[in-house]
C-alpha cells in the first residue's frame, strides 16, 4: 500500500473509531477534481472491505460497489447504512443528500466528494439543469447556494476536510458517552419509542376522540413505533388497522417493523392496510385505528376530514424532514385539534435510535439545508410597515435574514423542501418580496416567478404540443390547454408562495403584499399577475377577493393534498385584459363538459365558488330563450319530469349558480345532479336527503325560487 493509500486508510480508521467511541457519525469532505476524488474513494472502499458501502453517484463511474442515483435516495428513508459516499461531481441534489444522511447508523461515515472548495460554486453542477428557465442555459445559473455551503464547511467544527490541494483538517474529538442502562422492552430500542408504542395502544384502548400526535426528527424510530404498535395490536386480535401516508413508499418502514414483530404470524399483516389519503376519504373504510404517517406532507384539509371521520387516530410527523415540515403541521393543525378534539395527546420523540444525541453530522445537515430554520417572533404591536424586494446578495450576507425567510416558507407550506432553498438562491427567474416590521422583523414573504416574454416564433409549436420550454407554467398552459397561441408573448408574474408569520395571519398582510406586488409589476411593465394552487374554499375566497379570475382547473387530483390545481389571473395591461377575457371564455366553455367527465369528482363547494367568477361567460353561453319559458314553468309546477327537460334545467342551473346567492346544500344538489350528472341515489346520499322523491321536489323548488336571476333572450 503506497503512502497516499496509507494516509487514506489511517484517516478512515481514525474517523470511524472516533465515531464509534462517541456514539455518533462522521462527515468527511473529500475535495478535488473528479478523478482524484474517485481514486480516494476507491481506497476508502478498500479500507472498509467487509463493511457495507453505498455510493450515491452515476452508476457508470463506479464498479464492484452498490450505487444508486440521487433520485433514489428518498426511497431509502427508514433504511440503515454503515457507510455512504456521495459524489457531488455527479450533481449535488440537496434533497437526496439530506435524506440519505439520516440513514447512516452509529459509527458510520458519510463521505462527500466535491470539486475543490474554492472552485465549487463555479462548477457546472448537473443539478443546474433543473433550475434553468427558457431561454437560460445551465451556465447562466448562479452558484450562490454552493457559496454559502462552502462558507459553512470552512467555519464548521462538525466535519473533517481532506483536500487534493490543501492540508488535512480533522474534526475535534468528542468525549465518549456512557452506555444507556435503562431497561427497554424489546422490540423498542429507546425509552421514547417505548412511550410512543404505549400511547398508540392507549389511543385504541382508551377514550374515543383523543388523537395522538407523534413528532420527531429523522432517526428517532417514529415510523418503527407505528409498525411495532400495529403488529402488537394485530396479535391481540384487532380486526383492522388502516395506514395512510403521502405515498405508499413512505409507509414501507411501518410495514417492515410490523412484519418483524409478527414473525411467523405474518398472515396478520393482511389486516394492516394502506390507503392513499384521497382514496381513504373517498372510500372511508371501516377500521379500528387509523395511522397517519408523515402527516406534515398531507394537506391540512385532508387531515381535518380524517379527524371528522375517524374517532381513533394517530398522526405522526417528522419535525425537520424531507417530505414536509412537522413544525408547520404543528402550528397549523393545533387549532383544529383544540377545537374538534380538545383532549388530544402529544409526544415528541427526542432520543435518536441510530446514534446518540448531539450528533455532528445531523447538526451540520440541519445548518446546510436550514431544516431547523425558524422565523423571528414579532414583538407585541409589530405591524407591517415596509414592503420591498429582498436580493439574493442580501440573503447571502445575512444568515439570520435567510433563516427568517426560509422559516416562514417552511411554516406556510407543507411540502417545502431543501431543494426550495437552493432554488431560492440560484433560480434565475425568482423574485423575493419581503414585508417587514419597523425593527426589520420579517412578517411576510412573496415568492414570484417571472414568466412569458417568449418569442412568437414558438407559438405554433407550444400551442400544438410539439414544443415545450422549461419553466413558464402559466403561458404554456394558456397556449396548450386553452389553445391561445399568443399567450406565450405577454410577461407575467406568477405567485409561487405567500407566507405570513403565524402570529400575524388574518390581519390583511397577504392582501397588502399583493397590492405592493401589483404596483411594482406595473412599474416594470408586467402584463398580468397569476397563481396556480391546490383549490380550497379559503384560498378561492382569498384570490377572488384580490380580483383574480379563474382560467383553468387541473384535470387530476394531487395524491397528498387531494386537490385540483386552479389557475387564476389578474390583468394589468390592455393586452392582458384581452388575453384573460379569451381565457375565461374558453375555460367556461370547457368547464361544462369537464364537470361531466374528468372533473366529476371536483367538490361541489368549489364549483359553486368558481361559477360566480365566470358570470358574464355563463350568461352568454347558457342563455335561455323566451320560447323556453313555458317548458321551464311546467317543470317547476311538477308537470314535467327533470329527465324530459334536462337540457333546459342545465342552462338554468348554470345561471342560478353564477348569479344567485344560494346555500351550500342547495348548490351541492344543483352541481352534483345537474352539472356533474350524479345519479339520484348518489345525490340523496351526498346531500343527506330522505329519498329520491324529496330530491326531485327540492330541485323544482330551487329552480322556481331563483327564476328571477335568469335572463331570457328573444329567439332570432
Amino acid at each position: 500500500m503506497g503512502q497516499g493509500a496509507q494516509s487514506v486508510a489511517s484517516l478512515i480508521q481514525l474517523l470511524k473509531s472516533a465515531a464509534q467511541q462517541s456514539g455518533h457519525r462522521r462527515l468527511l469532505i473529500c475535495a478535488g477534481d473528479a478523478a482524484w476524488c474517485r481514486q480516494q474513494a476507491a481506497q476508502m472502499i478498500a479500507v472498509m472491505v467487509g463493511e457495507e458501502v453505498l455510493v450515491v453517484a452515476e452508476p457508470c463511474d463506479w464498479q464492484n460497489v452498490a450505487v444508486i442515483s440521487g433520485a433514489a435516495c428518498l426511497g431509502r428513508l427508514g433504511c440503515e447504512h454503515s457507510n455512504i459516499i456521495f459524489d457531488a461531481h455527479a450533481g449535488f441534489d440537496v434533497d437526496a443528500f439530506g435524506a440519505i444522511s439520516g440513514t447512516v447508523r452509529v459509527g458510520g461515515l458519510l463521505v462527500l466528494l466535491t470539486p475543490p472548495l474554492d472552485q465549487w460554486s463555479q462548477f457546472p453542477d448537473p443539478q443546474y439543469q433543473r433550475m434553468v428557465v427558457y431561454p437560460q442555459q445551465p451556465a447562466d445559473v448562479t452558484g450562490h447556494y454552493l457559496q454559502r455551503l462552502v462558507r459553512l464547511i470552512h467555519s464548521s467544527d462538525q466535519l473533517s476536510v481532506f483536500s487534493q490541494h490543501g492540508p488535512l483538517r480533522l474534526q475535534p474529538c468528542a468525549t465518549s458517552l456512557p452506555e444507556v442502562t435503562e431497561a427497554i422492552d424489546f422490540p423498542c430500542v429507546t425509552t421514547c419509542q417505548q412511550q410512543a408504542v404505549e400511547k398508540i395502544h392507549h389511543v385504541l384502548r382508551g377514550h374515543r376522540r383523543r388523537p395522538l400526535v407523534l413528532t420527531a426528527d429523522r432517526g428517532r424510530g417514529k415510523s418503527a413505533a407505528l409498525g411495532i404498535a400495529a403488529a402488537q395490536l394485530l396479535l391481540e386480535g384487532v380486526e383492522h388497522i388502516a395506514i395512510t401516508a403521502p405515498a405508499k413508499k413512505s409507509a414501507e418502514i411501518v410495514f417492515k417493523h410490523a412484519r418483524q414483530v409478527l414473525g411467523e404470524q405474518h398472515q396478520a399483516l393482511k389486516r394492516l392496510e394502506f390507503f392513499a389519503p384521497d382514496d381513504l376519504l373517498r372510500t372511508l373504510p371501516a377500521t379500528s385505528l387509523l395511522l397517519v404517517d408523515e402527516a406534515a406532507a398531507i394537506a391540512a384539509p385532508l387531515l381535518e376530514r380524517m379527524l371528522e371521520q375517524y374517532s381513533r387516530i394517530v398522526y405522526a410527523s417528522t419535525i425537520h424532514g424531507y417530505e414536509g415540515t412537522g413544525r408547520g403541521f404543528a402550528v397549523r393543525f393545533r387549532d383544529t385539534l383544540n377545537k374538534r378534539t380538545p383532549k388530544w395527546q402529544a409526544l415528541t420523540m427526542a432520543e435518536p435510535v441510530r446514534w446518540r444525541a448531539d450528533d455532528p453530522l445531523e447538526a451540520f445537515v440541519f445548518r446546510a439545508l436550514l431544516l431547523n430554520a425558524t422565523p423571528r417572533p414579532p414583538k407585541a404591536g409589530d405591524e407591517l410597515t415596509t414592503c420591498r424586494i429582498i436580493t439574493v446578495a442580501e440573503l447571502l450576507a445575512s444568515e439570520p435574514l435567510l433563516k427568517q425567510l426560509f422559516g416562514l416558507l417552511v411554516l406556510a407550506h407543507y411540502q417545502t423542501r431543501p431543494w426550495d432553498l437552493r432554488h431560492l438562491l440560484d433560480g434565475g427567474n425568482i423574485l423575493i418580496y419581503g414585508g417587514f416590521a419597523p425593527d426589520n422583523c420579517l412578517l411576510a414573504v412573496l415568492l414570484i416567478a417571472r414568466e412569458g416574454g417568449i418569442e412568437s416564433a414558438l407559438q405554433e409549436g407550444i400551442c400544438y404540443g410539439q414544443r415545450r420550454v422549461r419553466g413558464h407554467i402559466i403561458p404554456q398552459s394558456l397556449s396548450n390547454h386553452l389553445g391561445i397561441a399568443e399567450a406565450i408573448v405577454p410577461v407575467g408574474f406568477r405567485v409561487i408562495r405567500i407566507a405570513v408569520h403565524p402570529d400575524r395571519r388574518r390581519m390583511g398582510i397577504g392582501r397588502r403584499m399583493l397590492r405592493f406586488l401589483e404596483e411594482d409589476a406595473v412599474k416594470q411593465g408586467v402584463d398580468y399577475l397569476g397563481t396556480v394552487y391546490g383549490a380550497s374554499e379559503d384560498l378561492l375566497h382569498f384570490w377572488r377577493d384580490a380580483s383574480f379570475v379563474p382560467v383553468r382547473v387541473g384535470l387530476s387530483r394531487d395524491g397528498a393534498s387531494g386537490t385540483h390545481a386552479v389557475m387564476m389571473l389578474k390583468p394589468l395591461t390592455a393586452t392582458a385584459v384581452a388575453l384573460v377575457d379569451t381565457a375565461r371564455r374558453r375555460f367556461a366553455a370547457q368547464f361544462q363538459w369537464l364537470l361531466l367527465d374528468e372533473l366529476k369528482v371536483l367538490d361541489a363547494s368549489l364549483v359553486a365558488l368558481l361559477l360566480p367568477m365566470l358570470r358574464a361567460e355563463i350568461t352568454r353561453f347558457q342563455s335561455v330563450s323566451l320560447d323556453d319559458l313555458p317548458e321551464l314553468w311546467s317543470f317547476t309546477r311538477g308537470q314535467r319530469q327533470y329527465e324530459n327537460c334536462v337540457h333546459l334545467v342545465k342552462k338554468v342551473a348554470w345561471q342560478i349558480l353564477a348569479c344567485a346567492a344560494i346555500t351550500m346544500p342547495d348548490a351541492r344538489l344543483l352541481v352534483q345532479r345537474v352539472l356533474q350528472g350524479y345519479s339520484w341515489a348518489q345525490v340523496v346520499d351526498s346531500c343527506r336527503l330522505p329519498g329520491e322523491k324529496r330530491a326531485r321536489q327540492l330541485l323544482r323548488e330551487l329552480v322556481r325560487a331563483h327564476c328571477h336571476v335568469i335572463h331570457p333572450q328573444k329567439q332570432e
